[in-house]
């Protein structure tokens, strides 16, 4: 006598589809939601902008909200006019250097900014071209732009870019695949 054994079908092929489509969807959508989280945003299209105290002492502190009460109305007319822009920097920080009798250094050049994140997205980390005023050795924390966000200005872009469309490569895949 055979013992009784329960007969297992296959699921239908009607099923094993609709659970593939499910599967796709469920990619797309992870794609999706990816896409939107975390769109990388382009930071190389403008001059940004740091001032780095000596140390994160008081007195150092005080120093650098002092030279930054000083520089400020200057940085809001970055975008309108560069040239004109950067030599009233230079001028009102050799008169602040020896006002404070500390050294004060403007830079200008590639700069590396860390990975940070944004209302639109997420900036990577890379090197920008950018405005760096230093106070004594610069061993204090850079704290201007997350505190003043408008002095941090981008220039805006002369000619237009042409921005890639974002490809999805769950769609391009099965373009790829169903049109031959």
């Amino acid at each position: 006598m055979l013992p009784d054994y329960e007969i297992k079908r296959a699921p239908s092929i009607g099923k094993q589809i609709d659970a593939f489509i499910l599967f796709v969807w469920m990619l797309l959508l992870i794609q999706f939601c990816l896409f939107i989280l975390f769109q990388p945003m382009d930071q190389t299209d403008g001059t940004r902008f740091r001032l780095i105290a000596n140390s994160n002492s008081v007195e150092d502190q005080q120093l650098k909200n002092e030279v930054k009460n000083s520089i400020e109305p200057i940085l809001r007319t970055y975008a309108s006019n560069p040239e004109k822009t950067y030599a009233q920097l230079e001028q009102t920080v050799d008169n602040l250097s020896e006002k404070y009798e500390e050294k004060i250094i403007l830079s200008t050049g590639q700069a590396l900014f860390p990975p940070k994140v944004w209302n639109d997205g997420i900036s990577a980390q890379t090197y920008v071209e950018s405005i760096v005023i230093t106070i004594g050795s610069g061993r204090g924390d850079n704290w201007w732009c997350a505190l003043f966000p408008k002095v941090c200005y981008k220039e805006e872009i002369k000619e237009e870019k042409k921005k890639e469309k974002p490809k999805f490569f769950v769609w391009e895949w099965l373009k790829k695949k169903f049109s031959t």
